[in-house]
């Protein structure tokens, strides 16, 4: 995964219309390695490590603006 804050991005669109497949193992695989289907194939755990506050999603604001119940250790 990648997190980019204030740097320019790769330049490949992940859009539902970017489909394809990649080198091995890729091209053998069922799923795409760019695209909303790479989703089913790469998705993984990702760490925000000293992220701004404003910067993450609401769910792990420090505020907790949607009220989920969570344990911050």
């Amino acid at each position: 995964g990648r997190i980019l804050v204030n740097g320019w991005p790769t330049g490949v669109a992940v859009a539902p219309a970017q489909h394809h497949g990649g080198p091995y193992p890729a091209t053998t695989s069922p799923t795409t390695s760019v695209g909303a289907t790479a989703i089913e194939r790469w998705l993984r755990p990702v760490t925000y490590q000293n992220t701004p506050d404003a910067l993450l999603p609401p769910e792990l604001r420090e505020a907790n603006p949607l009220g989920l119940p969570r344990r911050v250790g």
